[in-house]
């Protein structure tokens, strides 16, 4: 318990008067590894507002958004026998409130689907997949200046091997 109250009052003093960009950067945690980076721009892309199922034969969501702009995303070891998928609920809480941003869809465990989808479909990183009960889901969105869009995935495989996945889609204005 300690070591969770740690985590979210290291969270929530980086998140104060925190910009945008802050949401993918867990450089202040010394329990966080940042093994991935993207930095890109992306076309028609997918964000999925449920849970990934297979609906006649096929993976997919029923109810999703398609968004262009520019991605930068983040992906984090957890180590130190911290949690990540309370590290998720933590630093996205933290966000929400110190940037104003509304909640879009959100799913813990089983209700997300399989993580070995999530893993390879969604994310396309094959070191998320683990176990089913033990991932979470979260999409934000900010419409206070430009259009964002943001994005959380935990995965837990083992004690020592739990992934977080922060993206952050800045989007482009939607032609007339």
């Amino acid at each position: 318990m300690h070591k969770l109250l740690g985590v979210c009052v290291m969270m929530f003093a980086s998140l104060t008067g925190a910009n945008e960009s802050e949401f993918i950067d867990l450089s202040s945690s010394s329990h966080a590894i940042l093994i991935r980076q993207v930095d890109s721009d992306v076309n028609d892309r997918e964000i999925g507002l449920d849970a990934l199922q297979k609906r006649l034969g096929h993976w997919g969501f029923e109810q999703s958004i398609r968004v262009s702009g520019h991605l930068l995303e983040s992906t984090y070891q957890i180590i130190d026998g911290y949690s990540a998928a309370e590290m998720l609920q933590q630093h996205t809480e933290s966000f929400k409130d110190a940037q104003g941003v509304a909640t879009l869809f959100q799913c813990d465990g089983r209700d997300c689907g399989r993580s070995v989808q999530w893993a390879n479909r969604v994310f396309d990183q094959r070191l998320l997949y683990g176990q089913d009960n033990d991932q979470r889901y979260w999409v934000g969105e900010s419409t206070a200046g430009d259009p964002t869009l943001y994005v959380a995935y935990s995965a837990y495989r083992t004690e020592g091997r739990q992934y977080l996945v922060l993206q952050r889609y800045r989007l482009s204005p939607v032609a007339e």
